[in-house]
């Protein structure tokens, strides 16, 4: 046996062979990139879609539990605006900049108000009537996460408080700019945020 055919039959495989097989295998993985792509983007957009609307039916919850008790002096409605841990996304437009900095709003935690009560809601409030049952969390399990593109959920809390225009959980989507309206009767999602309407004009 001479010595190439003892070292390719140790080797299994000649470097011709091998750089075949990269070959392949780049051309394959070049091709199921696009795809791969368009999994991630829609896996993120489903994530979004499905946190907008856990925080609204958690902030429901709230609203239902803690009636009566939102003006207590850190309850929801003493806020303009309550937003979850994440970059502060940017302004795009026809958005608004109270999603963004809101200057001189008052900006509370969801988490605050919807994991922790750290905002001190009664959790056994006198019964005006058998449905009173003061705040009854966590209503959201783990916290409130980021959005999938890093930025963090908001909520237009003054709407709800004042009834006059929706309320809505938002998420600057994959661009991360807010395109959408801090208030407003008929919401419309701008660009591609994400919103779950919790809320209409009363």
């Amino acid at each position: 046996m001479t010595f190439r055919r003892l070292l390719r039959s140790v080797s299994g495989f000649s470097i011709a062979e091998v750089a075949t097989a990269l070959t392949v295998s780049s051309i394959v993985a070049g091709a199921a990139m696009p795809a791969v792509q368009d999994y991630i983007r829609q896996a993120r957009q489903e994530r979004a879609v499905s946190d907008t609307h856990t925080i609204a039916l958690a902030l429901s919850r709230l609203e239902g539990d803690v009636i009566g008790q939102q003006a207590h002096q850190r309850g929801w409605a003493t806020f303009d605006i309550l937003v979850s841990k994440g970059e502060p996304p940017a302004l795009g437009a026809g958005g608004d900049q109270t999603w963004i900095q809101p200057a001189g709003a008052k900006v509370g935690s969801l988490d605050d108000q919807l994991v922790t009560n750290a905002v001190g809601y009664t959790t056994n409030p006198p019964r005006q009537s058998t449905w009173i049952r003061g705040w009854h969390g966590p209503y959201i399990e783990n916290g409130i996460p980021v959005d999938p593109w890093g930025n963090r959920y908001a909520v237009n809390i003054r709407a709800l408080a004042d009834g006059t225009s929706c309320t809505i959980v938002i998420s600057a989507g994959a661009n991360g700019q807010i395109e959408t309206p801090f208030t407003g009767v008929a919401i419309t999602p701008g660009g591609d945020d994400v919103v779950a309407l919790m809320s209409g004009v009363r």
